[in-house]
């Protein structure tokens, strides 16, 4: 059984990206073991790389980049950097 870090409550699984992490039930923090980041990251790549690879979506994402704001992916691979 692991406990919140913040609140000291029991952590529940949750699967992200067929991932299995631990999120605390009452602050919303998510908590990750080792490697687990990496195999997010690794799999947010995969998606990004396929969403890029249709047209439409790559230049809807063109025009919002244009408006000075960040795509997605970007925001995501910012946030663990």
């Amino acid at each position: 059984m692991k406990l919140c870090p913040v609140c000291g409550i029991e952590l529940r699984p949750r699967v992200v990206y067929d991932i299995e992490i631990d999120q605390c039930p009452r602050c919303g923090g998510v908590w990750l073991d080792g490697g687990e980041l990496n195999k997010l990251l690794t799999k947010v790549r995969e998606y990004r790389n396929e969403y890029y690879s249709y047209e439409e979506f790559r230049a809807w994402e063109e025009e919002y980049k244009r408006r000075k704001k960040k795509g997605v992916f970007e925001f995501f691979e910012e946030l663990f950097d």
